[in-house]
């Protein structure tokens, strides 16, 4: 059994303690006995930067924070987000919400549809040159940053960036990245994981299980773009921010990114890709954003309670709005589901149509979690985001998916490949075609079992993922860092890793002895 360093510690407190027992009295004893217990209960102080101005990133790792504020940690956080809970008192956050408004921008622009690598380019480059440029320019964070009197144990900062984890040189202290989803082959790659294009090629590309010769090829060279162009293109322009916020005597972005403790990452080994991993990585999904879910407001819960036939719930996630829809498209999506034998639950602004039929119900926002709990419910259709991937999987609602832009092609090609739901094109719905679709999912039951089956799978796990965030969050706390775990495919020149010395040296010796031979053949 393991023993931390805490419990050591008050057991020798607590051995001295009979000894002095004999020279005080009952009340006494117990007096000193709390204040041992409670002079050694150590906690740490945490600081977690999660810059992506978007809910589902946020609310990824609103359960870290949480549990590691329960656990008596003094935790601060710089989020677009905050979770606002008074009952945290160790919770201090840091609002940098102005900066979401930014976000919308850029994602009703990449409505526009563009290459992976392209769109990602684009996102990078505006996200960081606005968005992570407005949020370290923001007053409250630059007085977090100048102020030499605050200290920090360590520093969890979000990985799809590293110019933020300066903040570890700044406070001298270890770093643990975190994504809300799964991680690229470059950002594998920079922690030492293992990376292959073709066995585990870039989630943003790979549509299906098992690549054609020419899917082989794309997914190669997109690998290739992924690690150097594009990782070395937003290394560029993180070093420049890293200089202007934090200054010119810090490492490169690179560096920092190398040298965090810990990458928690998103994802399970059901649902994502199997691939081999580093001890530094830590696979904390399995939905352990979701948590128990208030109940639905009485109105809501009424109307989904007579809801005989069942209810439908569309909605395209915290960022993509459907009123970014062009309105044939609008029109065509209310025309079929006026049709339908189902109450439909949409998230739009009500403001959107003028005439509603009244098994439509429109509204700006909706409790998710809590909706796709519902009995009633027969259909999911989403945008295909991760989160909200999760948690239809996890209330075994089946899915339609209707992806726009990032991981969620991904996302909803997986799900249906694995036979938990269908997708559409949202540039091109058709009113019929989206009937049938829609009639497909909910009349077969196939769809529902089999998400129902992999969650169940995903589920076994001997411990939560938020569990296992926690764990090894006060593990990287207890033992400074975590670099006895570091892979030694960073200490390893690439020549060696491509075995080329290994290659030369043999092949030098074949050649060395065919001349002997060939030498001593031709004296005889």
């Amino acid at each position: 059994m393991n023993v931390s360093p805490k419990s050591i510690y008050i057991q020798s407190q607590i051995s001295v303690i009979p000894v002095i027992q004999k020279h005080i009295n009952k009340n006494m004893f117990v007096f000193l006995n709390l204040i041992f217990i409670i002079s050694s209960a150590s906690t740490a102080r945490i600081l977690g930067y999660l810059p992506t101005p978007s809910y589902s990133h946020q609310v990824a790792y609103h359960p870290l924070w949480r549990e590691l504020s329960l656990r008596g940690h003094s935790v601060t956080t710089l989020t677009t987000h905050p979770i606002n809970d008074p009952r945290l008192t160790n919770l201090t956050e840091i609002d940098v919400s102005p900066s979401y408004q930014l976000n919308i921008t850029l994602i009703h622009m990449n409505l526009v549809p563009l290459s992976p690598v392209s769109n990602f380019r684009t996102y990078f480059e505006l996200m960081m040159g606005d968005v992570l440029g407005a949020q370290l320019e923001y007053g409250p964070v630059k007085d977090l940053i100048n102020d030499k009197s605050l200290k920090f144990d360590l520093v969890i900062v979000e990985y799809f960036f590293s110019a933020p984890l300066a903040l570890t040189k700044r406070f001298d202290c270890p770093s643990i990245g975190v994504l809300s989803l799964d991680a690229w082959n470059g950002w594998y790659k920079m922690i030492g994981s293992p990376t292959h294009s073709i066995l585990y090629p870039e989630y943003i590309t790979s549509l299906v299980d098992r690549l054609s010769l020419l899917e082989r090829v794309e997914s190669f060279i997109t690998s290739l773009i992924g690690e150097y162009y594009l990782i070395d293109f937003v290394k560029d322009i993180e070093d420049k921010l890293i200089q202007k916020h934090f200054g010119t005597n810090y490492p490169s972005s690179r560096e920092l990114a190398s040298n965090i403790s810990l990458l928690f990452v998103n994802t399970d080994p059901i649902f994502h890709t199997l691939r081999p991993l580093v001890p530094t990585v830590i696979q904390i999904g399995a939905g352990s954003h979701i948590t128990s879910s208030k109940p639905l407001p009485q109105e809501l819960a009424m109307i989904l309670d007579k809801a005989s036939n069942g209810f439908i719930y569309f909605s395209l996630g915290s960022n993509v709005k459907s009123e970014f829809f062009p309105s044939a498209t609008l029109e065509t999506l209310l025309s079929t589901f006026t049709q339908l034998p189902y109450t439909v639950l949409w998230k739009i602004n009500p403001d959107t149509f003028s005439n509603v039929p009244d098994n439509v119900i429109l509204s700006e926002w909706f409790p998710q979690q809590a909706i796709l709990k519902h009995p009633n419910i027969k259909l999911f259709i989403t945008q295909g985001g991760l989160q909200s991937i999760d948690e239809a999987s996890y209330a075994h609602v089946p899915i339609i998916g209707m992806p726009i832009l990032y991981d969620q092609l991904y996302n909803v090609n997986k799900m249906v490949r694995r036979g938990c739901g269908l997708s559409l094109d949202y540039r091109d719905i058709e009113e019929g075609h989206l009937k049938r679709t829609i009639l497909e999912v909910i009349n077969n039951p196939k769809y529902r079992n089999t998400m129902k089956r992999l969650a169940d799978l995903a589920r076994d796990q001997p411990i939560s993922g938020i569990e296992k965030a926690v764990w090894w969050t006060e593990y990287v706390i207890r033992h400074k860092g975590a670099r006895h775990l570091r892979s030694p495919l960073l200490d390893m020149p690439w020549y060696q890793y491509f075995l080329l010395d290994v290659i030369g040296s043999i092949t030098l010796v074949v050649f060395a002895v065919a001349y002997l031979l060939v030498k001593l053949v031709s004296k005889s």
